[in-house]
């Protein structure tokens, strides 16, 4: 694993040393973990409180929190303390890029484009006429079928299955599991039976989408369903036929998306978040925790609960529900009454 100076570690990130600048950081670790001599890191006043008495050598916090006189411990000082911790994680990663190349079991279709400084590892299937941008690296017993494009700079984890005819942008990381591509969920019912609708439409994935371990991305009935730039999914999420989500959307664990709906860009769905088909939930929406929307939801809302409504709302709702007991008491107690008058 790499070292670096703490000094270092400040250019890195565009931060500010104090203390020791030279002092080698050798680990990094939450308050909870780090190790005697490693990087901590600390978001609050809380949090430096538990990173000051850590074994930790030096901290990352914020520099408008108030740091105490003669800690023994070196800082790293940035106003956006988790996006720095973010990039030096990233430095001090113990994970290794596979080397480009194609191993042998690998197996190429007809007509295929590969980029530079491709990495096929072994047992990847590529269909035929499949494009692979350059640096681009696919894990063992990936599947890619005919006709997909990859853009530069993507990760293709292990298992992940990418169907026919899907376009992927660049810099985009894909978790095992996960299926590209797969048809939708469409039947049409005749003489008592459930007859298939063909799915021959695409799916699109642009440029920094994340999609999560076991997500599952259908492809659309007709024409294409679409995953905006800069989309970060979780596991276990299902997007359904035609889908379209916009740019910079979050969508947390078991969220399942119906066909046809549309997300405006920044929504957040939480997680187990259900979405009805064909409704459109504006730019800036926000769905807590296991909420259901019945209907399409206009922009900058948040929202709460089965069928979703505004967070106010749900609160107001919930105070009358714990207060139900109450006032079912005091209703039979003043039937009661209205009895022996």
């Amino acid at each position: 694993m790499a070292t670096y100076k703490l000094a270092q570690l400040a250019e890195q990130v565009q931060g500010v040393a104090r203390g020791d600048a030279e002092l080698v950081i050798t680990a990094v670790g939450g308050v909870e973990d780090v190790p005697a001599g490693g990087l901590t890191f600390a978001e609050d006043a809380r949090r430096l409180q538990e990173a000051l008495a850590s074994p930790a050598a030096a901290i990352l916090t914020k520099p408008n929190l108030t740091i105490p006189p003669d800690t023994g411990k070196s800082f790293l000082l940035h106003p956006m303390p988790r996006l720095a911790w973010a990039k030096i994680l990233a430095l001090y990663s113990p994970f290794q890029t596979p080397e480009p190349g194609v191993h042998p079991t690998a197996i190429v279709g007809a007509e295929c484009e590969l980029g530079d400084e491709v990495s096929l590892m072994p047992y990847v299937v590529l269909g035929e006429r499949v494009k692979i941008g350059h640096r681009v690296k696919i894990y063992p017993f990936c599947y890619i079928g005919d006709e997909t494009e990859i853009g530069d700079d993507c990760i293709l984890y292990p298992h992940v299955t990418v169907m026919p005819r899907v376009q992927i942008g660049r810099r985009v990381i894909i978790h095992p599991g996960a299926v590209i591509g797969g048809d939708g969920y469409g039947y049409v019912q005749h003489e008592g039976a459930h007859h298939k609708i063909p799915q021959i439409g695409r799916v699109v994935i642009e440029d920094d989408v994340e999609i999560g371990c076991n997500t599952t991305i259908d492809r659309a009935t007709t024409g294409e369903t679409r995953i905006g730039r800069g989309t970060k999914i979780d596991n276990l999420v299902q997007i359904a036929h035609n889908v379209q989500v916009g740019e910079h959307c979050l969508l947390v664990s078991q969220v399942g998306i119906a066909g046809s709906s549309t997300l405006g860009n920044h929504v957040i769905l939480a997680g187990q978040v259900g979405v009805k088909d064909h409704v459109h939930l504006g730019d800036n929406v926000v769905v807590g925790a296991q909420g259901g929307v019945s209907k399409s939801l206009p922009a900058n809302g948040v929202y709460w609960g089965t069928p979703a409504i505004p967070h106010r709302e749900w609160l107001q709702v919930l105070a009358y529900l714990y207060k139900l007991p109450e006032l079912a008491k005091r209703v039979e107690e003043l039937e009661k009454k209205a009895r022996s008058s």
